[in-house]
């Protein structure tokens, strides 16, 4: 940040600004227009003065009652001395806020053409924002209480009306006069925002004027021999310039030479120390052979303390080096100044060639992050080192230009070789092919098939990736042609962008990387938060993956709201504006009559989260333990897991909407305005859903219960609050609406208990003897395992049959789901007893009664008549007919 605001600051100070006829127009217009305006006070009126008999000073006596008198004006309110101060320190910041607002309007008119000037104003008009909107969240609820308080009143009597008491008027009087007292304070307030909005937007259109002017001049191009002759001309000065700061600094350090000696030899033994350290230290933990290659989530935690440590050897020995010329009063003048941003700028270069570093991994294969050859990581990490030098090396020769007061045209040659060199590099990482580890080590990675087929057709053309090479490519093509015709300063802004944006979004994609491969992002091979949330938790895949989804949507959103500052400062804002801009935009923004916060937000569905989670982990607990305890029903157990589930999911809704700043009442509203339709076009719906509650309540079914509806029988799988699943005996499922449940006639095998009885009838022979089929059926019923004994099987004889004597076996089941399985084992006991007691169960007989009987004598003889013949003449067969 640093660094880019420095490179902005040495770049208009070496270009003159031009004049900005327009932004002082526009100015001097605003300003004319606040001096008409009235004062932030005018609309209110000051306290009353009071007087010991409660009338204000000079107030005249009022006229004699008479027919046309006129009704007396209402008594002066009288304020305590509270009060009174009160309404002064209301009054205190508004003064305050107009005064400042004026000093910045006559400040903008003089500094036009100023950029740290305006810069300067820019940030005091945040402060302006940010007291006047204390001022107004402080005046809102107070204005708010004297009006509800003046309501309570009510109005004044008619003229007509009887008069009310001389306290209730009096206090009526008191109350508008601090009412009106407020409500000016805070119209006042409201001045100032407008003023302040129209002055921000003069100041903002003024740096934005100048800024054009400065990164639009046209320099000599550094291809014209015009340029080298001049800087040839200005050479011999700024060498006699260097050489004399020098001198100055090697006298003055041969002064110590000793303590200078002792200092450098310490800081490269320190730093070669350090560095054989690390090495050491990333072999033994990086180089030892994996059973596996480390997963995604592995190697995004390595950058985490990889990167730091890579840098901690030469990060330590500039520190020591900052500390000990320091300590040897050696940073002093123009020496000095210039390591104030020379020391910073080679951290900046550490820290990039440390991150780079640890993501490429030149070495490690196994550990690099990106899917690079080892030939491609190399390269790229050699080209993006470089880069960072040259950006480093730029911002120390600018400010060593700025410090010295070397020769303009120095300065612009400095910053135009520096940006043709990036350029150059920047061209070098796109002609790089960015081959995959397949290529190299043979094995296919996930993500690989691309590369694969590319690699069976042919190879792989230099501006894969599409989307990272060609916006480079674009940059460096656009900084090359710019510098070279002549425009340094947008060519420069150009590369400073590049190169700052960049190194914020890769720092902000290894984040986004990480919370990827936490939560268990698609292709990241681990997912120790799913594995949690399965396993731990218990929660089922569906309800993961959309707890994960919200989450990760979440905690990106987070990532994304800490990168806008950053992001703004490489763009030119300061860091007041970028934080002005992330607290407004985090902490709230207004559109219109609305406040929108994205703090809330993130908070409300944060809380929204916590809240189901716990509901959750409430609704596991009951499954895993109440649930499975013999003394509570299951069908209670189901019922309390369900309402927990249903008033969890809307306590937790509730809640996030109420912290996200929306009024519940206005729900309540749209819901009386939509009732109508609800009434009509919902009525189904809204039915079912109150027959769900209902059935939860009251539970005339539950879940497990055997039930019979609309010639449907099976178990209950499941009750909801819209319909019940049903399972049939034959494994289908059935959904029943809920209202079909509680209109309908529903058999309940189960309501009560699960016992149920079966019976089997049985059918004998009117040869056999009852009571002998009496005690075989009893003696049946008691073995059968099936069967509860207690109460014991009844055997009753119930009709003479038209076939036989029919008898019936009765007896209880303990689970009425066991009721055919019952009655098949009395079956099989049944007719083994009664073969192996030689009782007879007969068939069903039949009397059939037969017209015409002539006739079927007719056909009986002459049937009986050929089959005499056929005996007669057996070979032939044939009948012998009568001559």
């Amino acid at each position: 940040m640093m660094a880019s605001a420095g490179i902005l600051a040495c770049f208009q100070n070496a270009v003159r600004p031009a004049r900005l006829a327009l932004a002082v127009l526009a100015v001097t217009s605003v300003a004319a227009w606040a001096q008409t305006q009235p004062a932030p006070n005018a609309q209110s009126a000051p306290p009353a003065q009071q007087t010991q008999g409660g009338a204000a000073p000079g107030a005249e006596a009022p006229a004699s009652a008479g027919p046309a008198a006129e009704p007396a004006p209402p008594p002066a309110p009288v304020l305590t001395a509270a009060e009174q101060q009160e309404i002064a320190d209301i009054q205190r910041p508004v003064a305050e806020l107009k005064d400042t607002i004026d000093r910045l309007s006559k400040a903008a008119e003089r500094s036009l053409d100023n950029e740290e000037e305006l810069q300067r104003l820019r940030g005091d008009l945040i402060g302006v924002f940010q007291t006047a909107r204390v001022v107004r969240d402080d005046l809102k609820p107070k204005l708010d209480a004297l009006q509800q308080q003046i309501d309570k009143l009510g109005p004044p009597p008619a003229k007509d009306a009887a008069p009310e008491s001389a306290e209730v008027t009096a206090e009526r009087a008191r109350l508008n006069a601090l009412a009106s007292e407020v409500d000016g304070a805070l119209k006042s307030t409201d001045l100032i925002f407008v003023r302040a909005r129209q002055l921000r937007d003069t100041v903002q259109t003024a740096r934005q004027n100048l800024f054009a002017s400065q990164i639009l001049k046209r320099s000599p191009s550094p291809l014209a021999p015009t340029t080298w002759l001049r800087i040839a001309d200005d050479a011999p000065g700024a060498l006699r310039q260097v050489s004399e700061t020098l001198s100055g600094w090697l006298t003055l350090a041969s002064r110590k030479s000793t303590q200078l000696a002792g200092l450098v030899a310490g800081v490269l033994a320190l730093f070669f120390a350090l560095t054989a350290l690390v090495r050491r230290f990333l072999a033994k933990r990086l180089d030892p052979r994996r059973e596996a290659p480390p997963s995604f989530f592995v190697q995004a935690a390595t950058i985490g303390w990889v990167a730091p440590l890579l840098a901690v050897p030469a990060v330590a020995a500039l520190s020591v080096l900052g500390v000990g010329l320091d300590w040897l009063n050696l940073l002093t003048l123009e020496v000095g100044q210039i390591a104030d941003t020379a020391f910073p700028a080679l951290f900046v270069f550490v820290g990039v060639a440390a991150l780079t570093r640890a993501m490429l991994q030149p070495r490690r294969p196994a550990w690099r992050l990106v899917d690079l050859s080892t030939p491609a990581a190399r390269t790229v990490t050699k080209i993006i080192t470089r880069i960072a030098a040259v950006f480093s090396a730029d911002l120390i020769l600018q400010e060593a230009v700025r410090r010295l007061f070397l020769p303009l045209s120095i300065g612009v040659m400095e910053m135009a070789l520096a940006s043709i060199a990036i350029g150059l590099l920047m061209l070098a990482l796109v002609r790089t092919p960015f081959e995959p580890k397949s290529v190299t080590t043979g094995v296919v990675h996930h993500g690989d098939a691309d590369a694969a087929i590319a690699g069976r057709r042919g190879p792989m053309s230099r501006l894969r990736p599409y989307l990272i090479k060609i916006p480079i490519l674009i940059a460096a093509v656009a900084i090359l042609t710019l510098s070279l015709a002549g425009y340094i300063g947008l060519g420069r802004f150009i590369t400073t962008q590049v190169l700052v944006t960049g190194s914020a979004i890769a720092i902000i994609l290894v984040f986004h990387l990480a919370i990827s491969a936490l939560l268990g992002a698609p292709g990241t091979g681990m997912k120790p938060f799913a594995t949690v949330l399965f396993e731990k938790v218990g929660l089922d895949p569906r309800q993961g993956v959309l707890l994960t989804r919200v989450l990760s949507i979440l905690l990106n959103a987070a990532l994304a709201l800490a990168a806008i500052p950053l992001i703004l400062v490489t763009w030119g804002f300061s860091a007041q504006e970028a934080l002005s801009a992330m607290r407004s935009l985090v902490f709230g923004f207004e559109i219109g009559e609305f406040r929108i916060s994205l703090a809330r937000i993130l908070i409300a569905a944060a809380l929204f989260l916590a809240l189901a989670f716990a509901t959750r982990l409430i609704q596991r607990w009951i499954d895993k333990g109440v649930a499975k305890s013999q003394r509570i029903d299951q069908g209670i157990a189901n019922s309390i897991h369900t309402a927990i589930g249903y008033t969890g999911f809307i306590v937790a809704a509730l809640a996030a909407i109420a912290y996200g700043g929306i009024d519940i009442t206005n729900f309540a509203i749209v819901a009386g305005a939509l009732s109508v339709g609800i009434g009509f076009g919902l009525q189904s719906i809204i039915n079912n859903f109150v027959s769900g509650l209902i059935l939860l309540v009251e539970r005339p079914i539950k879940v497990g219960d055997r039930v019979s509806v609309k010639d449907q029988q099976g178990f209950v799988r499941r009750i909801s609050v819209r319909s019940t699943e049903i399972e049939t005996f034959d494994k289908a499922s059935v959904i029943v609406p809920n209202s079909d449940l509680i209109q309908s006639a529903v058999t309940n095998w189960t309501h009560r208990n699960s016992l149920g009885t079966v019976t089997v009838n049985v059918r004998v022979g009117y040869k056999s003897d009852p009571e002998n089929v009496r005690d075989i059926l009893q003696k049946v019923g008691s073995e059968c395992p099936l069967l509860m004994q207690h109460p014991a099987p009844s055997v009753a004889f119930t009709d003479f049959g038209a076939d036989g004597l029919e008898f019936s076996l009765g007896g209880v089941v303990p689970d009425v789901a066991k009721g055919d399985a019952a009655k098949s084992d009395l079956r099989f006991r049944i007719f083994k007893a009664f073969r192996d007691a030689g009782i007879e169960m007969p068939y069903a007989q039949h009397d059939v009664h037969l017209r015409d009987l002539d006739m079927v004598r007719v056909l009986l003889s002459r049937l009986a008549e050929e089959r005499a013949q056929r005996a007669a003449h057996p070979v032939s067969g044939k009948p012998v007919t009568e001559k």
